[in-house]
């Protein structure tokens, strides 16, 4: 199963242990492919290095390595792509992650943003995609 996976996704599984971890893992493992792309990966980059987070740059650097053991990182959809899909979403910002998970031929597209679910039929949760992987490996 070839899974697209959302920078929240990807930040949760880093920091704290539950689902995300556990799909991280399983990724780690080769028991389902984790793609993204190189937008998703510039925010978790971004996102660990905010001060609230108050990682130190090891800290970050350890858990951009940690990921990259997980995921699939692939080129961002070109700009004429992303043109031509103006309007296909409320936020356009998101744009380059449906364009990724479509161009990267995923299966499904894992996120925790609830809006970004009720536009793209094939966006699940974590929970779902563990429920699927599991179903799929037994």
């Amino acid at each position: 199963m070839k899974l697209f996976v959302d920078t929240n996704t990807l930040v949760s599984g880093v920091l704290y242990s539950g689902n995300e971890r556990v799909l991280l893992e399983l990724g780690r493992l080769g028991l389902c492919e984790l793609v993204t792309n190189d937008y998703v990966w510039s925010e978790v980059r971004d996102v660990l290095s905010r001060r609230h987070l108050a990682l130190s740059p090891p800290e970050q650097r350890g858990a951009l390595a940690f990921l990259a053991q997980c995921v699939f990182i692939v080129a961002d959809p070109s700009a004429i792509s992303a043109k031509a899909a103006t309007g296909r979403l409320n936020d356009e910002k998101d744009l380059p992650v449906l364009l990724g998970f479509e161009e990267a031929g995923c299966d499904l597209l894992v996120t925790g943003d609830r809006r970004f679910r009720r536009q793209v039929p094939q966006a699940i949760t974590t929970k779902v995609a563990l429920r699927k992987i599991l179903e799929n490996v037994g």
